[in-house]
């Protein structure tokens, strides 16, 4: 049995590290006894900074992760890693450190990446075949905190924006529309309805828990707000356009609309290397009409499952 168990993920995006999660925690519960360090980025580091499965958080600055990663390995025995760049797997294969540096090796186009990594580690026997959604943990004091500027009632949270052009869906304002009966509001800006006050990352995550306590929805694209709002619990619905969501939907019992699902340029398991992808050029649209297969994603679809999410109202009990 391991003594240390080093997990590296430097993909570089917030959702990618929340996508490891289960990595994280099914590592934890196979080897309970052994100290669990994570290395990766911030601000998402910061995401692990309570949980109680990790024994400690790394961060390797960007362009530095080769070094982080020479570093971290003085001390492990067992290494598993999300990331194939930056030479991680020779620096492993070098120490003559056991473990598992390659979770894309062949992958399906129809199997959610968090579900392929754990198959993959269960078949190497480093973690149960049984599968958990990703989990992130704050503290009772942060989501309370956190609770105070939502609005009143049951509320419904956009998430407007995203870190890359390709996924930027341009129907808010029809939304919004739709939804006239709810308390709306936006996590930064692109939307018609008012907008929260910023937090830092751990602040956003405890604002999207107490959306889950008051029953209310977040909505976003293929983005790692998104991801953070499902892995803390709140009801999601998910909007997907170049990215396939039978590849990177999230888990149940988040909704996950797909935009152009027959789209001939979309390449599930090499999404960087679609033509669309870094400067969101989409071949099937107008240069100037953004994304064909986020325009797609008709705006009645995603207010039907809001509404879907949201909890039913109760009727009065009738007392005579």
């Amino acid at each position: 049995m391991p003594d240390d168990v080093l997990v590296i993920d430097l993909l570089g995006g917030l959702g990618d590290l929340v996508m490891a999660l289960p990595v994280v925690h099914g590592l934890a519960e196979r080897f309970p006894h052994a100290a669990l360090r994570v290395l990766t980025h911030d601000p998402g580091a910061s995401l692990l900074d309570t949980d109680p499965a990790v024994t400690e958080v790394l961060r390797a600055e960007k362009g530095h992760e080769r070094e982080a990663v020479e570093a971290a390995l003085d001390r492990s025995d067992l290494v598993v890693s999300t990331t194939r760049l930056h030479g991680i797997p020779d620096l492993v294969a070098g120490r003559g450190v056991p473990g598992v540096t390659d979770l894309w090796r062949s992958p399906p186009p129809d199997e959610p990446v968090s579900r392929r990594y754990v198959r993959i580690l269960a078949g190497e026997g480093l973690v149960g075949a049984e599968y958990r959604p990703p989990r992130i943990h704050l503290t009772e004091a942060e989501i309370e905190r956190a609770g105070t500027d939502l609005p009143d009632g049951v509320p419904v949270v956009l998430v407007p924006g995203a870190g890359m052009a390709v996924k930027l869906w341009p129907h808010w304002a029809a939304l919004v529309d739709r939804l006239r009966d709810v308390p709306v509001v936006a996590v930064g800006p692109g939307a018609p309805v008012p907008e929260l006050p910023p937090r830092d990352l751990r602040g956003l995550a405890a604002r999207f828990a107490a959306v889950a306590r008051r029953g209310g929805v977040v909505v976003g694209g293929d983005t790692g707000p998104a991801r953070v709002a499902a892995a803390v619990g709140a009801r999601t619905v998910g909007l997907f356009g170049p990215t396939l969501a039978a590849r990177y939907g999230l888990d149940d019992p988040a909704t996950n609309l797909q935009g152009l699902p027959e789209c001939p340029h979309r390449r599930p398991t090499a999404i960087t290397e679609q033509v669309c992808w870094w400067e969101a050029r989409c071949p099937l649209g107008p240069p100037a009409g953004g994304p064909a297969c986020m325009a797609d994603v008709p705006p009645a679809d995603v207010a039907a499952a809001v509404r879907a999410a949201l909890p039913v109202p109760r009727s009065p009990v009738f007392r005579p």
